[in-house]
């Protein structure tokens, strides 16, 4: 079990970082060997997933609602938050108009530095798992993401790798919201990641209602 202790921008929560160190703690008692790493590259990764992910896919968010009728009109329209679209709508839509504006050279830079990223994450995870915050605070109320895509580095890279992952629930933080970890497996053992969730499961009681709502 790998944990990696210097991955995180400024502002991750500490309880976020004592969760996770509780469910290694709790794997380590049922049997498994718990390892400290190194991976500030990791810090980054948030940053070049739109560019990665429009680049890889060849598929744009504009180009789907546009398929469906719904195309932005780029503008004041798209600015506006009286507009059609969402708040998160919009910033991913403006993301995608700005990264189709970047010099090709820039782009290819920064997908190479994702998919180099994504490597080292798999090599480093090899057979067996890693645990991971899954945010860098407790559950975040709706909207407060939009706009950050750092907040999204916690689950970026994983979803960059195509790596297997098990959020599970580790109670409540401070303020009686939900917090939990990540369970990430090498690519094909899945099963690994359930079965540390289910041991967690045994350990922390499960999923448990918010009381701050």
């Amino acid at each position: 079990v790998t944990l990696i202790d210097d991955a995180f921008l400024p502002g991750v929560a500490g309880e976020m970082l004592r969760a996770r160190d509780r469910a290694a703690a709790a794997l380590e008692a049922a049997g498994a060997k718990v390892n400290h790493v190194s991976m500030k590259s990791l810090r980054a990764i948030g940053m070049f997933t739109a560019v990665f992910l429009a680049e890889e896919t060849g598929v744009r968010f504009a180009d789907t609602l546009r398929g469906e009728g719904a195309g932005p009109r780029f503008g004041r329209e798209l600015l506006s938050p009286r507009g059609d679209h969402t708040a998160a709508m919009r910033s991913l839509l403006i993301g995608e108009e700005v990264e189709r504006r970047l010099p090709k050279s820039l782009t290819r830079r920064m997908v190479d530095a994702a998919r180099s990223i994504s490597d080292e994450l798999t090599e480093l995870i090899g057979d067996g798992l890693l645990l991971h915050p899954t945010m860098p605070t407790v559950a975040p109320r709706h909207g407060r993401t939009v706009g950050r895509p750092w907040s999204a580095n916690a689950v970026a890279a994983f979803s960059l790798a195509g790596v297997p992952v098990t959020q599970v629930p580790l109670g409540l933080g401070s303020a009686g919201l939900p917090l939990g970890v990540q369970v990430a497996a090498g690519i094909g053992n899945d099963h690994l990641t359930i079965a540390a969730a289910l041991e967690l499961e045994r350990s922390f009681g499960g999923w448990v209602a918010p009381t701050r709502r």
